[in-house]
């Protein structure tokens, strides 16, 4: 009886400490994720897997150290000498228009279109925010919209707006979080955004993200 419980001891052990260099190395990761920044991907608290030995790409999610050593995870929009443009919250890579059917943008909805629509929003944990008494805006993707059966208005920041939260260099170019560019994603850098538009601290708030700061990629 001893032999079996020392092999099982042994292979314990063995898997134990291979999980624990995997998780060093960042070759195999979990983790949890704490915000709302990509919505409807994934939600808080909902599990990732990321490995160091994939690499990142175009769509790719992202992990990359901050200066406070904090984990933050968005999308990889463009590598090394792609250029980013965004036009009244529509993004364009290489002057071509992105398909992202993963993207929650923001819309002008009315309180009665609203009240039509709760159930699909209390099912899908769509964005909900007052405007005035009657009027809101919600974060939807396209398919959500087609599903709604609604036509509503992008709801972005004018051309003209300031945000003081823009990165520095962004800022200097009159450049806000709905209308960026274009600019051209530097040597060994990435374009990252968060999927939900106007919750995410991502590249046009940080600027470009470093290939040394990333950890690892998103595999499941």
């Amino acid at each position: 009886m001893k032999r079996p419980i020392i092999i099982l001891l042994i292979v314990g052990c063995f898997l134990f400490f291979a999980w624990v260099i995997a998780g060093a190395t960042h070759i195999l990761s979990i983790y949890h994720l704490p915000t709302t920044s990509n919505q409807p991907t994934y939600n808080p608290g909902d599990i990732i897997i990321a490995s160091a030995l994939k690499k990142p790409n175009n769509n790719s999610l992202i992990l990359f150290k901050r200066p406070d050593n904090s984990t933050w995870v968005f999308r990889c929009i463009g590598k090394e000498g792609d250029v980013i443009e965004i036009r009244n919250a529509t993004v364009y890579l290489n002057g071509k228009l992105l398909n992202e059917p993963f993207a929650w943008n923001e819309y002008y909805i009315t309180k009665d279109q609203l009240q039509r629509i709760m159930g699909y929003v209390d099912k899908n944990k769509n964005t909900v925010k007052p405007i005035n008494d009657s009027l809101f805006s919600i974060a939807l993707t396209s398919a959500e919209l087609k599903e709604y059966n609604l036509n509503l208005k992008l709801y972005t920041a004018s051309k003209d707006s300031i945000n003081p939260s823009i990165f520095p260099e962004f800022k200097k170019l009159g450049y806000n979080e709905d209308n960026l560019g274009p600019v051209k994603v530097p040597k060994n850098c990435y374009f990252v955004l968060g999927d939900s538009r106007h919750d995410a601290m991502d590249s046009r708030y940080i600027g470009f993200v470093k290939e040394d700061e990333i950890i690892s990629t998103v595999i499941k």
